[in-house]
């Protein structure tokens, strides 16, 4: 009883294949070309999308360097100022600076 069913189901499947584009083969081979036709079109969209990404991720970065660049010549601006105003405090500190890594390269 239970093979039959499964052989009518099987029947019906191939009447089916058959009816609708003549040949199972037939079918198979567009279905094949329609699915392999999806997946180019699917991976080129992914490409086109990861392209523009990327492209969007190179731009902020730019940005962000431009923008680290002119804060970091702001502060060395900044610190010029500040060593030529206080020399000798600006040694004593460099001094002990100096000292200190000394001491730590030692160990």
């Amino acid at each position: 009883m239970f093979a039959s069913t499964k052989d009518a189901k099987l029947d019906t499947a191939k009447d089916g294949m058959l009816n609708e584009g003549g040949h199972p083969i037939d079918d198979a081979v567009k279905a094949a070309r329609h699915f392999g036709r999806d997946v180019h079109a699917a991976t080129g969209a992914v490409k086109d999308d990861l392209e523009e990404a990327a492209r969007r991720t190179g731009h902020h970065i730019r940005e962000m360097a431009d923008s680290a660049g002119h804060s970091l010549k702001g502060a060395e601006q900044a610190l010029t100022v500040k060593i030529r105003e206080n020399p000798v405090q600006s040694s004593l500190i460099a001094l002990g600076i100096g000292l200190v890594v000394g001491r730590l390269f030692r160990r």
